[in-house]
């Protein structure tokens, strides 16, 4: 595989990777090393040495130890002076919302605002249309059991379950509670979500599983209105994700 198609292969897979590109190589050195990139995916190591092993390592040790903000050029003495262009492979974090009521769209807004590429599903022509969601990448119009059946959910960092009924909410929690993102919320009362938790408690879905359901979903801000409810949902799955103390920043030790 070469390095391109490593990277188109990654790319679709969501991955992240550090990539780094002799510019600049010794004249006694042969002119073919110009141009060789080393493929560093994130946690990781490479597949392939560049140049060498000794080469590698101290590649690897400069950015491990530096903070990458954008595209730079790197130099390096090794029995010459090399310079390698330093570049990243981000892709877009993903969400799914579930759900395409009067509070997605506020909810969709943000969470395109603060970043994720967005998917929105549900089942009525009505509210799962593009003129309703112009920020979402991707509107799908189909029942929910489908909807998910199409969707690779491997890729999403935040599923979000805002869908208009208890039967609704359950088709989704069977499919996304066997998922890896680190951030899956439900909308509902207190009372509504313990009711679906004890019907899927019932059908033997472990404890521990169902712990990590952010049900009631979103922070207490006092929320009322469907744009106060999508904040508190947005900045839930932020504090999540950054692993934030949803603590005031008035509140912490100067």
């Amino acid at each position: 595989m070469t390095g391109f198609e490593q990277l188109l292969e990654l790319a679709k897979q969501m991955g992240q990777a550090d990539i780094l590109t002799i510019v600049e190589a010794p004249a006694d050195k042969d002119p073919s090393l110009l141009g060789r990139m080393l493929i560093i995916p994130a946690g990781e190591q490479p597949a392939e040495e560049l140049i060498d092993a000794n080469f590698t390592r101290l590649v690897m040790e400069l950015i491990h130890n530096t903070v990458w903000q954008q595209a730079i050029v790197i130099p390096i003495d090794y029995e010459g002076h090399y310079r390698l262009l330093w570049d990243r492979l981000v892709t877009q974090p993903r969400a799914l919302v579930l759900g395409a009521g009067h509070i997605s769209q506020p909810l969709v807004g943000l969470l395109a605002m603060v970043g994720y590429a967005v998917t929105v599903a549900d089942d009525r022509p009505e509210f799962a249309n593009q003129r309703r969601f112009p920020e979402a990448e991707q509107v799908i119009c189909n029942n929910f059991a489908a909807a998910l059946a199409g969707l690779d959910l491997d890729h999403y960092e935040a599923i979000i379950i805002v869908t208009r009924g208890h039967r609704y909410d359950l088709d989704c929690l069977r499919t996304v509670l066997k998922c890896p993102a680190p951030y899956t919320g439900m909308i509902g009362s207190q009372r509504r979500v313990s009711g679906i938790k004890e019907m899927m408690t019932e059908e033997g879905v472990p404890s521990k599983i169902l712990d990590q359901l952010k049900a009631p979903i979103g922070l207490d801000i006092g929320a009322q209105t469907p744009q106060e409810i999508a904040l508190s949902i947005v900045a839930e799955i932020v504090a999540v994700v950054r692993k934030g103390s949803c603590m005031p920043l008035s509140s912490k030790r100067r």
